[in-house]
């Protein structure tokens, strides 16, 4: 196996770590409770101490590999997450699993964005979208892997699941200390005159704000979908899951086709057909029909949902070749500035209205995503390669 191979091998795993480690909490969060005693909002913090650990990861991890390279980037963050399923398994106090959940959170914010980078960095630019869109499916992978092991396992056992995958975690930290890392471009001297660049270049900002609804939509259909089926269309739990277990297959699906029989499509048309299928994803959710033609509106919203940052990041990494990992750490911190905005205001405006608003809220980001979209298009004729 050739030395871009294996880099390749070592990414993909690590990305499928990163998407067991962003549903490990919700798949053991009964069995925590429990243990720990405690109460929902002790339960729910949890849920708030991660994206704070995902969001220092995402904006750190970029200067530090631009300038210092990959190989301890990747180690490190491996390790973390590492220390985050040790203690998910195995605390004993709640502010250690407290830390170790925050940890766990800086990991999987540096392993999801220095992967991306480096896979920009290793493709060739027709490959690119395509190379990120496997890697995508690859955390699409993980994410439905741990909530599939820990139904087929009794529950008294999901400490050997996880050790298991601590294991794996602490095997790829090595995997990644050894492997060689064929970077084919010179990386530039990081500087704080980079922020004006960024701020200056009409395109990359507006692909930032894409990304800022991209990332808050990802969100509130992990976040809402089982709630809206519950309470407004009337299912029972396990149905509802199930129906939020197709947006991830969707996304899961769109994400091996834009890697294989659809790779070579220009950015622009990818996106056309990502906001083709949530406005139909929308259509299914909205109409008064069965339980399986609402079903397959989140497939087909996952499945629009799942070009967005493989598609997007890799036109950055063509704008900013020399100091892609930079311009990927800013782009993640306005996405995930949009996560949380949207999010919050999302939660007010159930508690106000009720899940209804679901849907209101899933259209206003169409049309926010599709807004934007045309100005990323207008600004594309004056854009500079950095």
């Amino acid at each position: 196996m050739s030395n871009k191979k294996t880099a390749f091998a070592a990414n993909f795993i690590g990305i499928f770590l990163f998407g067991i480690s962003m549903v490990i909490i919700g798949a053991t969060l009964p069995l925590l409770k429990e243990k720990f005693g405690m109460t929902d909002i002790e339960a729910g913090s949890l849920f708030s101490i991660l994206p704070v650990g995902v969001l220092i990861g995402s904006v750190a991890f970029g200067p530090i590999a631009d300038k210092h390279g990959y190989r301890w980037v990747l180690f490190t963050a491996s390790l973390f997450l590492g220390f985050g399923f040790s203690g998910i398994a195995h605390a004993h106090t709640l502010n250690l699993l407290h830390l170790c959940i925050f940890i766990f959170g800086v990991g999987g914010g540096v392993m999801n964005g220095a992967t991306c980078a480096l896979v920009s960095d290793l493709s060739e630019s027709r490959h690119k979208i395509g190379n990120l869109n496997w890697l995508g499916a690859f955390y699409g992978l993980g994410a439905l892997s741990m909530p599939m092991a820990m139904t087929l396992i009794d529950s008294a056992h999901y400490t050997t699941l996880i050790n298991i995958t601590c294991g794996l975690s602490i095997l790829v930290a090595v995997l990644f200390a050894v492997i060689s890392y064929p970077i084919t471009v010179e990386k530039e001297k990081i500087s704080l005159k980079l922020i004006p660049v960024f701020m200056k270049h009409k395109m990359f900002l507006a692909i930032c704000f894409y990304l800022f609804f991209q990332s808050a939509f990802e969100a509130i259909v992990n976040n809402w979908s089982v709630s809206f089926f519950m309470d407004s269309i009337g299912v029972v739990q396990e149905k509802a899951l199930m129906a939020l277990s197709f947006s991830v297959l969707g996304m899961i699906v769109m994400r091996v086709l834009t890697g294989s029989a659809l790779k070579n499509l220009p950015y622009n048309r990818l996106i056309q057909i990502a906001l083709t299928m949530l406005a139909l994803g929308l259509v299914c959710l909205v109409l008064p029909a069965p339980y399986f033609v609402r079903v397959a509106g989140l497939f087909f919203l996952g499945a629009g949902l799942s070009p967005g940052f493989p598609v997007m990041l890799g036109v950055i990494g063509e704008l900013f070749k020399n100091v892609s990992a930079t311009a990927f750490s800013f782009a993640m911190l306005i996405a995930l500035t949009g996560n949380t905005l949207i999010n919050y205001l999302t939660g007010i405006l159930v508690d106000s209205f009720g899940t209804g608003v679901y849907l209101y809220v899933i259209m206003f980001e169409i049309i926010a995503m599709a807004i934007v979209f045309v100005l990323i298009r207008a600004s594309e004729k004056k854009t500079t390669v950095v």
